[in-house]
């Protein structure tokens, strides 16, 4: 059974569709699976149990104490006649175990394997297989430790195999980490399965300034298997070390096999973590990108399957232009396609990005001459891939953050991307970079060209266009046409629909299929959203071409106008002042979807961010922000620029879009807080209403301190005495704060009385006009006139 059929297939997929290349990837038989592919091991000759975390070569391996290293026990199967086995059953008193029985054992030189040989970590009392499904976690337990004593780099791998005579070699249930260019390199068969490379026992990245390598099998291996489909195959593989900043990362892994006559290679790489924790949520990533290498040219592609894996490569500081979570490199014309299906490319388990600094996928051809073919991404249940996160990387002029992005050049490739979700990539989904006038490389968007004569990666096949789009339950009905000539492109096509997140398809909806008696035609189609997806008239959606050979087209963009409006500053000057952006699209049926950045040209710049939302108005949609000006003056220019790679739309040459308009912006003045006045006047059997104003800025988030003290009046004989208390405006708190405080009545005739209010310890501002306020009583008794407030040109001492 094929992997389609294992995994189920989507409901809507028109069945007339075949592509030429499933049928060269389906098992006609089970013998003929992947899995089965892999040579019978021979029966064990021989079992030795590791009793010691001792690296000297003791190799009497009996049930005595203490007589059987893993140095022996290599020593002693290197010179058996048939695939070994090596057991652990170190005690946990052993010296160079610790407290929760985890046994590190610390080489001072490289194991070097000359036969066959399976090597059990899982045998270790204590130690527990995974049993989470991929792509979730790791909880394996692992009790056996193997590193370099004082983690000083050997100079050669870890696990060297010295022939081909050294197969299967196979790892079960280790945690491998010491500065090195690889764990294991060398040998013809590898079958690596639940160990930890370049993280402890713990999960943790050991704190040596060196990169940790995890597999360097790049020589002429015949079958690679790394992990597989049961939980308990699950490998880590992370970037051990530390990068140039002292943050855990470093160093590759490579992938490679090549075919024989009578036998075709294989790689297997399926339900690991590359690039995080056993946890799946903390980076340890890699300094560079894992790579697949497909072998020479002499004889049948490997049969090379990257399925259900979790990447992430999060942003690091190493130089040269590092990063990227997998590369395939191609050094043949591939016969078979490689399936890349079912990976989770930068989410954590939680669901929290963690992203990929470059593009996630990288095709890297050995010269111009050579043909990629690789499916990426299916139609069937589980097979599309997850792509998120990916980061602009500026120390590469080639990397906008794509999901994938294809050699330039005059160069042939069948790259068939279909089925995966784009979540917030800076990129593109699929990337043609294209030979510029001058001479250099442009990437983005790929515009179409008229009948779709051009060369290059995937033939730089055409989008398809949309011309009308609607919602009708259960279905969505939906116009468009593919301006490609039969002449150059292989017919029939397929064109997949998607509901768009930014550029990109969030979710594959439905499929139809463009024949060549319907070419560059408008042709109309009835077709089914899947369960549990909602969309609606005001959603965008987003297609991709492919051709009857797997090329793939970039997805489909439409074309919008774009202009912003802004008020005037508010009183007091210098508060948030919003700023309004409508977008109204001049092609395609759909209200425009995106990012809209806004910046003002202030040093330094004064930015914010809009998101469109669909408008009652046909073709439009708008979105405001708030911005707060951070230099004054006037004529300043706001320029709204809508970001095409968040988007389903663009320029007419596929860029972004720009309006601009301009602002004044004006001083808020200082920030101030304090009494009107420096005196105020109060008749017995009144209240003494005191105000303390903010005057000037507004801005700011300010405070101050207001303290009561007494006079010549009698605290709750005249008056009750206010809070000493802490007053705060926030910024556009403009308001006055009030004290109001109770004058007594008595029937004495006396002469005036006070107390004192007092501001201190302000924050934020400066106390203006007045820092102190003297309250007098005066006798309700005499004939007074009097005027609250400030009397006489001075203030009382």
């Amino acid at each position: 059974m094929s992997q389609r059929e294992q995994r189920g297939v989507v409901s809507g997929i028109p069945t007339l569709w075949v592509h030429p290349l499933v049928s060269s990837r389906a098992c006609l038989a089970a013998a003929l699976c992947f899995v089965s592919s892999l040579i019978a091991s021979p029966l064990l000759a021989a079992t030795f149990v590791v009793d010691t975390t001792s690296d000297l070569s003791v190799i009497a391996c009996t049930e005595a104490a203490a007589d059987c290293s893993l140095r022996g026990a290599i020593a002693a199967a290197n010179v058996a006649a048939d695939l070994d086995l090596i057991e652990f059953n170190i005690p946990t008193n052993d010296p160079g175990c610790d407290a929760d029985g985890i046994c590190r054992i610390a080489v001072g030189s490289s194991l070097s394997i000359s036969r066959g040989l399976t090597i059990d970590g899982y045998t270790q009392p204590g130690s527990q297989p995974n049993t989470i499904p991929a792509p979730g976690a790791n909880n394996a337990q692992l009790k056996i430790e193997i590193t370099s004593a004082d983690f000083v780099n050997l100079g050669v791998a870890l696990f060297s195999l010295s022939s081909a005579d050294a197969s299967p070699f196979s790892l079960r249930g280790l945690a491998m980490f010491l500065p090195t260019g690889a764990i294991v390199t060398g040998g013809l068969r590898h079958d690596h399965r639940g160990n930890w490379f370049c993280v402890d026992a713990r999960g943790a990245s050991p704190a040596f300034n060196l990169p940790c390598s995890a597999l360097g099998l790049s020589g002429f291996n015949r079958s690679i298997r790394i992990g597989g489909p049961d939980p308990a195959d699950r490998n880590v593989i992370a970037g051990g070390g530390r990068d140039s900043n002292g943050i855990p990362g470093g160093g590759t892994s490579q992938l490679r096999v090549n075919s024989i006559v009578s036998e075709r290679g294989s790689i297997l790489l399926q339900g690991n973590l590359i690039g995080l924790a056993p946890d799946g949520m903390t980076p340890l990533s890699m300094r560079d990108a894992f790579r697949i290498n497909t072998g020479d040219d002499a004889f049948d592609t490997p049969d090379i399957r990257i399925l259900d894996n979790r990447f992430a490569r999060a942003q690091r500081n190493f130089s040269g232009g590092y990063g990227g979570a997998l590369e395939f490199a191609v050094s043949r014309t591939m016969t078979q396609t490689a399936q890349i299906q079912g990976n989770v490319f930068g989410l954590a388990v939680d669901g929290s990005v963690v992203g990929v600094e470059k593009d996630h996928i990288t095709v890297f051809l050995g010269n111009g001459s050579r043909v990629p073919r690789l499916q990426i991404g299916g139609l069937g249940a589980g097979e599309g891939n997850t792509f998120a996160g990916a980061l602009r990387q500026s120390t590469s002029g080639l990397s906008l953050g794509s999901a994938v992005i294809l050699p330039s050049g005059t160069v042939s490739t069948f790259v068939e991307f279909v089925g995966n979700r784009m979540l917030g990539n800076q990129g593109i989904g699929l990337d043609f970079p294209s030979a510029t006038a001058g001479g250099g490389i442009a990437i983005g968007r790929t515009l179409n060209d008229a009948g779709d004569p051009d060369l290059g990666a995937n033939l730089q096949q055409n989008h398809p266009k949309i011309s009308a789009f609607s919602v009708n339950g259960s279905q969505f009905d939906v116009t468009y046409r593919v301006d490609s000539d039969p002449a150059n492109s292989s017919y029939p096509l397929r064109v997949d629909f998607y509901k768009a997140d930014g550029d990109e398809g969030e979710v594959l909806l439905d499929s139809d299929v463009y024949e060549a008696s319907a070419a560059q035609q408008d042709q109309s189609a009835s077709l089914t959203i899947p369960p549990g997806v909602s969309l609606s008239d005001d959603d965008v959606i987003v297609a991709i071409a492919t051709d009857a050979e797997g090329r793939s087209s970039e997805f489909s963009f439409d074309t919008l106008t774009l202009s912003v409006v802004d008020t005037p500053d508010p009183h007091p000057a210098g508060l948030p002042f919003e700023v309004t952006v409508s977008a109204v699209a001049t092609s395609g049926p759909f209200k425009p979807n995106g990012i809209v950045e806004v910046s003002m040209n202030t040093s330094p710049v004064t930015t914010c961010q809009i998101v469109l939302v669909p408008s009652s108005t046909p073709l439009t949609s708008t979105g405001s922000c708030q911005m707060v000006p951070v230099v004054t003056g006037s004529n300043r220019t706001l320029t709204a620029t809508y970001r095409t790679l968040q988007g389903a739309f663009a320029s007419a040459t596929g860029g972004d879009i720009t309006a601009t308009t301009t602002h004044t912006v004006t001083d808020p003045g200082p920030e101030q807080i304090g009494f009107r006045s420096c005196r105020f006047s109060a008749l017995e059997g009144s209240d003494a209403v005191i105000q303390i104003e903010r005057p000037s800025g507004g801005v700011a988030s300010v405070s101050v301190e207001l303290a009561h003290s007494t006079g010549t009046a009698s605290v709750d004989a005249d008056y009750t005495a206010p809070a000493n208390q802490v007053l705060q405006w926030a910024p556009g708190d403009l308001a006055a704060k009030t004290i109001t405080v109770p004058i007594f009545s008595d029937a004495l005739s006396e002469s005036n009385e006070h107390f004192r209010l007092n501001l201190n310890n302000v924050i934020g501002a400066a106390i203006l006009p007045f820092a102190q306020m003297d309250v007098e009583i005066f006798d309700g008794s005499a004939e007074r006139t009097f005027r609250d407030g400030f009397e006489g040109e001075a203030c009382l001492p």
